[in-house]
């Protein structure tokens, strides 16, 4: 018995043991299995993701030889997963120019382990199995492992993406092209219209002030009428066209919100007393501010309401009606309304009477003249100042059509007279007219000669430009359009040049019919616009005005709308020099005012935009050395809205910049203080 139990224990470690390590065999081959399936799942899984991936999927070796193709690759680039399964990648997708730069990135990283492209995603070309290249897009990464590292490239094919977007680009080129060749053609038929006009009123301007029998002053007055009546629907056609090819600009300058009405009221009044009507402004207390916007075109659509509400209302009132109310600290929402006792308008008329051509009246039964275009430009021109239009009206009653337009609030501009002053004096002075037009010769001429103006007169700026040569004159006036030489260039090559009229004035007679777009010519150095049609009071008062600002200017008194500033330096720079050394700096600083302001006005009438900002940076430091504080700001102003996007702000400060530099190039003595040396 004892001898069993001696057995039974000797034997039961050996069973223990081996039992253990059944059950331990039994759990780890439970787990492989099971890790096997979880691989198998995972790489299931994996080739099911890699082959429902849009992106092609390349995976290759630290030898740059393909390891994985995926379908999608094999979409993207034509070849079968067996064709290219341990061939180098480069051979197959890469372009041949860049094989070389392909096989020494790989070296590098195989050498160095540094691999600029890794993490990045980078458009490149690649090409297919047939030889075609595309576009791709192509991003990289790197796994390592116990046989070495392996580099996944996610490849997407980008090609129709790229030709969508360059047929963007240049459908976008192909608008702006036709958009600039559009207001080219705008600008030039503004010019062939208005022409003629100015010459009709010209000669009308000048009979009525002959004498005439009665009939003969009511055929002319007639005939005035009518010339206007079909200048306004010709402004309209052209305001459209302008608009529509985006060259009207909202301008901004301060005015009294009262006032909007007064030009409108003393333009329509006559022809409302002569169709029986009452006009009449009603000026609300809260409109006894002043706000900043264009109150020019504000005008225009007040014009267009008042111009209908007298044509539709046969007796009765016109009201003009101006409020304000506030909207915000500093902020204004101006409320104008024009209210008639006319005939109404239908309701089912009102929605479309904003549109485009849209005439209330049918065509071949309509009692007004007009182009149906006058109210779409007020609603755009509203659009283009963030605010609102609309019209309520009820036949029988008469129509209430106004505007709300966001303004903010300023100080008072300076004050002007607005009555009538008489024709100014410019008797002996002597005028270049350069025109090409015979007609407007002879009306131009004419009315200069008859207020006691000395004309010479050319027919192009090449006539013009050898004439200034050898006389001096105290004007140049000149049209914008003429064969051979226009305008613009004749008086770039003017200011450019050395003779003796290099610095008169210069007012430019344009047809170009848009305020906003003749502030351009300024920039070419005319110092005075005056648009087509003007009458005889425009002529003579520019003609004497600009001879006077000129004569002011040599006696350094101004310089345009400009006052002198101080002319003195500051911070002691020139303290304790001698005479002779600040001589000697004088003439240096004019050498370097002079060509750096000549170089900013170039590149402002180029609008060469880096130019404008070497210059006026320039122009910034020197400014700012001589202790000319109001220039060197200006200056700084104009490098600051170098930008696309800030080309009036630009325009704006480097004129100003122009005009003090001018200001002081005038006054260098006094600047320096030459002349108390010399005293």
């Amino acid at each position: 018995m004892n001898g069993f139990f001696l057995v039974v224990s000797a034997a039961l470690p050996s069973f223990l043991l081996g039992y253990a390590l059944r059950r331990f065999t039994l759990k780890w081959q439970t787990k492989a299995k099971i890790a096997k399936l979880e691989a198998d799942i995972q790489a299931e899984q994996l080739a099911a993701t890699v082959s429902a991936s849009l992106d092609g999927i390349i995976i290759i070796n630290s030898d740059g030889c393909i390891v994985e193709f995926s379908d999608s690759a094999e979409r993207i680039f034509g070849y079968k997963k067996e064709e290219v399964l341990g061939q180098n990648m480069a051979a197959f997708i890469v372009p041949e120019r860049y094989r070389d730069a392909h096989n020494a990135g790989m070296a590098r990283m195989r050498d160095t382990g540094e691999a600029n492209i890794l993490g990045q995603r980078i458009e490149i070309e690649a090409v297919r199995a047939n030889g075609e290249e595309f576009m791709s897009e192509l991003a990289i990464s790197r796994s390592r492992s116990s046989s070495g590292d392996i580099f996944i490239a996610y490849i997407r094919d980008i090609s129709k993406a790229k030709a969508a977007e360059k047929a963007l680009v240049d459908a976008k080129e192909a608008a702006e092209l036709a958009n600039r060749a559009k207001t080219q053609f705008i600008s030039a038929m503004s010019h062939e219209i208005r022409t003629p006009f100015n010459a009709v009123l010209g000669i009308l301007d000048i009979l009525g002030d002959s004498k005439l029998t009665q009939d003969q002053k009511q055929l002319i007055q007639t005939a005035e009428r009518t010339s206007k009546s079909l200048l306004r629907i010709i402004n309209d056609v052209l305001d459209y066209a302008r608009i529509s090819s985006g060259s009207v600009k909202v301008r901004e300058e301060p005015f009294y919100a009262a006032d909007v009405f007064d030009d409108v009221y003393r333009l329509f009044a006559m022809q409302a007393k002569e169709r029986g009507i009452d006009l009449v402004i009603k000026s609300e207390d809260a409109s006894q501010i002043h706000l900043l916007g264009d109150v020019g075109r504000i005008r225009q659509i007040l014009m267009n309401f008042v111009s209908n509400a007298i044509k539709y209302t046969d007796n009765g009132q016109v009201e003009l009606i101006v409020d304000a109310t506030q909207s915000g600290q500093g902020k204004w929402n101006l409320i104008c309304r024009v209210k008639d006792t006319g005939v109404g308008i239908k309701a089912d008329k009102l929605e479309r009477l904003f549109d485009e051509f849209y005439m209330v009246d049918d065509v071949d039964t309509r009692s007004s003249e007009g182009t149906g275009l006058g109210l779409t430009i007020c609603k755009v021109l509203v659009k283009m100042m963030n605010g609102e239009i609309g019209v309520e009206s009820e036949v029988g009653q008469g129509s209430n059509f106004w505007i709300k337009i966001p303004l903010a609030q300023t100080s008072a501009p300076a004050a002007s007279k607005v009555e009538e002053s008489p024709l100014a004096d410019i008797s002996g002075k002597e005028i270049l007219l350069a025109e090409d037009n015979a007609t407007n010769r002879m009306v131009v001429t004419r009315i200069l000669k008859k207020h006691g103006a000395k004309i010479v007169e050319a027919v192009n700026g090449i006539e013009a430009l050898s004439i200034l040569d050898v006389q001096a004159f105290d004007l140049l006036l000149t049209d914008i359009f003429m064969p051979e030489m226009g305008g613009k260039e004749l008086v770039r090559l003017l200011r450019k040049g050395a003779s003796v009229n290099a610095k008169i004035p210069v007012v430019a007679l344009t047809a170009m019919g848009d305020r906003h777009e003749a502030e351009e010519l300024k920039l070419y150095g005319v110092n005075q616009v005056i648009l087509k049609p003007f009458n005889t009071r425009d002529l003579i008062n520019a003609v004497a005005e600009q001879c006077k600002r000129h004569q002011d200017r040599l006696l350094f008194k101004t310089s345009g709308d400009l006052e002198v500033p101080v002319m003195k330096l500051t911070g002691g720079l020139l303290d304790g020099l001698d005479p002779e050394d600040i001589v000697e700096i004088r003439g240096q600083f004019e050498i370097d005012l002079t060509h750096v302001t000549e170089s900013l006005r170039g590149a402002i009438a180029c609008q060469d935009q880096d130019t404008v900002k070497f210059a006026s940076h320039t122009l910034k430091g020197l400014a700012g050395l001589y202790g000319l504080a109001e220039l060197s700001e200006q200056a700084a102003l104009t490098n600051s809205h170098c930008f696309p996007d800030m080309h009036a702000e630009m325009v704006k400060h480097g004129s100003r910049a122009i005009k003090l530099a001018e200001i002081s190039l005038l006054n260098l003595d006094d600047l320096f203080g030459i002349n108390e040396e010399a005293a």
